[in-house]
């Protein structure tokens, strides 16, 4: 007879239940040792030990694995998981263990969408990223780098096809789909209508509005410019071949002084 387990001593309720659960079932099926569970699972006697131990939430294929041994039914086991996954998670993101995902309806911007997004993946166990892809159809759909940014509330899915994709990937029900699907819109709408003033979208710009064209002050020319109106900036020959610039002005006539003898 091997020797008696540890107590389960951890915060996370879920995780205590799956242990115990997993506990229960080894001594129904005769309390048989790690060495023969590992057998009968194909997985290593102390990854076994260490799931029923309660110190972490062990990965799922280990705990299917340990009822199969056990000859036991998957029951509510998996459902336990993904609860000690959730609150797993939000243990390490500092929030309380007791909130839960908020309805559809309640989402009004992209703040909101993203936070409950980020609900609907703990809730679904925190599934790793391939699996995720694998989830939504395959490659291509739902790419890791895209949805890594969508649980860590840096994106939201920038199409609807997108969005039903991660929606299948966090295992939301089909029947819930819809109200998501509005709740997507909504946010975009709310996203589209805040990007632009309504100033703007009444009176769009154009090239012809005179507004923009600010007159300059005579002040800046030379006093000894007689012609304003024909002073222009450089053209772009002259700006390309660096030629000097010479405004185009006209001083006044200097007299000319001729010598006294030139005229007889």
């Amino acid at each position: 007879m091997g020797r008696p387990e540890k107590p389960i001593v951890t915060d996370n309720k879920p995780l205590r239940e799956l242990a115990e659960g997993l506990r229960e079932r080894r001594r129904l099926a005769g309390q048989p040792s790690y060495r023969e569970l590992a057998r009968r699972a194909g997985v290593h006697a102390t990854t076994l030990q260490r799931a029923a131990s309660g110190d972490a939430v062990p990965k799922l294929h280990v705990v299917l694995a340990y009822l199969r041994a056990c000859t036991a039914p998957e029951g509510s086991a998996v459902a336990k998981w993904k609860e000690a996954r959730q609150v797993q998670a939000r243990a390490r993101r500092g929030r309380p263990m007791h909130s839960t995902v908020r309805p559809p309806a309640l989402v009004r911007d992209f703040a909101d969408l993203s936070a409950q997004l980020q609900q609907l993946y703990e809730r679904a166990g925190s599934p790793t990223l391939r699996e995720m892809e694998h989830r939504a159809g395959g490659y291509g759909v739902l790419p890791r780098s895209t949805a890594h940014r969508i649980v860590t509330r840096q994106a939201v899915p920038h199409s609807i096809a997108q969005f039903r994709a991660f929606l299948h990937a966090c295992e939301v029900p089909v029947t819930s789909h819809a109200a998501w699907e509005e709740a997507w819109s909504r946010a975009w709408r709310h996203e589209k209508a805040d990007a632009v003033p309504a100033e703007v979208a009444r009176v769009p710009f154009t090239k012809k509005d005179d507004t923009r064209k600010i007159p300059r002050p005579s002040n800046v020319y030379p006093a000894y410019l007689t012609d304003l109106d024909e002073a222009r900036p450089p053209s772009r020959r002259q700006r390309s071949k660096k030629r000097p610039y010479r405004a185009s002005w006209r001083a006044d006539p200097l007299p000319l002084q001729m010598p006294a003898d030139s005229f007889s």
